[in-house]
């Protein structure tokens, strides 16, 4: 149930940041459908993501379950009603004694990895079987495979920011070498299918998520 409602926020949330409170509002209809397909991509993407780190946790011998942050889902939906996404409606706990650096750090960049897998599945679909659609709220034609594709690089990469309690944090107690070559891997495929802009849009985000850290966790 938790993990339900957290990827119906997440898709929710999403949507919000791309129609906006008024396309929401104008274009009821095409807003639900637009929340049907960031269910599709980005769910998946969340749900994968999750089942990533708790399969390799479990790997390693711990126990591992998804547990829903009810301060981070509200958060994240007001943020995305001002066009900001700050998602973190909650994540896999793991529970072990023996879980060392090293493997804590390999259990967190796997989640992200997912999402890059999925980035390349996505781009794959929309090359072969193309689905096309057209929404008022959003300018041009919507290819809904590489739109699913982007919004994954967009959850990878806001995953791989190096503050409490997300994922890059760990990759980068663990490796900074492997923290900045998947970093860096993902900062280059997003300029290149989301602009140069996006560069400027991660640093304004780690600066937003580093302050946010600081006020919930201290």
């Amino acid at each position: 149930m938790q993990i339900i409602i957290s990827v119906i926020a997440i898709s929710f949330a999403f949507s919000l940041v791309f129609a906006g409170l008024g396309g929401m509002l104008s274009y009821p209809k095409e807003f639900l459908v637009f929340t049907a397909l960031s269910l599709v991509t980005v769910g998946s993407g969340f749900i994968l993501h999750e089942m990533g780190h708790k399969l390799v946790a479990m790997y390693y011998g711990a126990t591992a379950a998804f547990r829903m942050w009810t301060n981070g889902l509200l958060f994240m939906l007001l943020t995305s009603a001002f066009g900001v996404l700050i998602a973190a409606p909650g994540a896999v706990y793991i529970y072990s004694k023996t879980i060392t650096r090293r493997q804590n750090g390999i259990i967190s960049v796997v989640g992200p990895m997912v999402n890059l897998a999925l980035v390349g599945f996505f781009m794959g679909l929309a090359a072969l079987t193309p689905v096309v659609i057209h929404l008022s709220f959003i300018p041009g034609a919507l290819n809904v495979w590489a739109f699913g594709a982007k919004l994954n690089l967009i959850l990878a990469l806001f995953n791989m920011i190096p503050v409490f309690p997300l994922d890059g944090s760990k990759v980068f107690g663990w490796s900074k070498a492997v923290w900045v070559a998947c970093t860096f891997l993902m900062l280059w495929l997003s300029m290149g299918m989301l602009g140069p802009g996006m560069l400027v849009s991660w640093i304004i985000l780690l600066v937003m998520v580093f302050v946010f850290s600081k006020l919930a966790f201290g």
